[in-house]
C-alpha cells in the first residue's frame, strides 16, 4: 500500500474533482492541492490533524492546512498554538508556520475539503465535491496501520465513520475558528501525545 496506490485505486474520483474545479476559482493552486502526500510516505504518517477547508487569503494558503508560508500567523494557527502552550507539557513550537517540524515527525495535515472557492462564502453543498475522497482517505490509513486522528469541527468528525478504530485512535475536538470559546478549553493535543505512548511512539508537539 502506498500513496500511489490510492490515488490509482480514487483515480475516477480525482478525475471528477478535477473537472468540476475547472468550473470555479479556487484556492488553494493546482499544483498544491495534494501537496501533504509529497512530505512523507503512507508508512511515515503517525498522526492526522483535519481541519474543515484551507484559508481563504492567497497570503495564508500553500501546500498544506493548518500551515502558511506567512511569517503572520492566521488566527486559526494561532489559536492552536495558544490551546498547545496551555495544554501541552513542554510544547516546542515550531520554528516556521509552514510546520515543517510536524511534517517531519509524521504529522499529516489536511482539509475535509482540500479546495475552497475564491469568492465570498463557501457554497452550502461544497464539501459534497470532497466527501468521497477524503471518506476513502481516512479509511485507506486507517486500516493500513494504527495512527492518531484528530478530527476539528462537525463536518471532519463526520469521517469518524470511515476510520477503522480497531487500529486507531480518534479524537474530536471543536474547531479552533468555529467553536473557539469551547476549543480554548479543548485537550485534545494532549490527549494525542498521552495516546501516543500507548501505541509506541513520542509525539513533540
Amino acid at each position: 500500500m502506498s500513496w500511489n496506490d490510492f490515488f490509482i485505486k480514487n483515480s475516477k474520483l480525482v478525475n471528477h474533482i478535477y473537472n468540476q474545479l475547472k468550473t470555479t476559482n479556487y484556492t488553494p493552486p493546482i499544483e498544491n492541492i495534494f501537496g501533504i502526500f509529497k512530505h512523507m510516505s503512507l508508512e511515515e504518517v503517525k498522526v492526522v490533524m483535519i481541519g474543515d477547508q484551507p484559508y481563504q487569503s492567497a497570503s495564508d494558503v500553500c501546500d498544506i492546512a493548518f500551515g502558511t508560508n506567512n511569517p503572520e500567523t492566521p488566527s486559526l494557527l494561532k489559536h492552536i498554538f495558544e490551546n498547545m502552550e496551555k495544554t501541552v507539557a513542554s510544547f516546542n513550537r515550531p520554528m516556521t508556520n509552514h510546520l515543517d517540524r510536524w511534517l517531519k515527525d509524521g504529522i499529516f495535515l489536511c482539509n475535509f475539503c482540500f479546495t475552497r472557492p475564491t469568492y465570498g462564502s463557501t457554497p452550502p453543498h461544497y464539501h459534497l465535491l470532497w466527501e468521497p475522497f477524503t471518506n476513502n482517505l481516512v479509511q485507506y490509513i486507517s486500516n493500513h496501520h494504527s495512527v492518531i486522528f484528530i478530527l476539528f469541527g462537525s463536518r471532519a468528525k463526520s469521517l469518524r465513520k470511515s476510520i477503522n478504530e480497531i487500529k486507531s485512535v480518534v479524537i474530536e475536538a471543536p474547531h479552533p475558528i468555529y467553536n473557539y470559546k469551547e476549543f480554548k478549553n479543548s485537550n485534545c493535543f494532549r490527549k494525542a501525545r498521552e495516546y501516543a505512548g500507548n501505541i509506541g511512539f513520542i509525539l513533540n508537539w
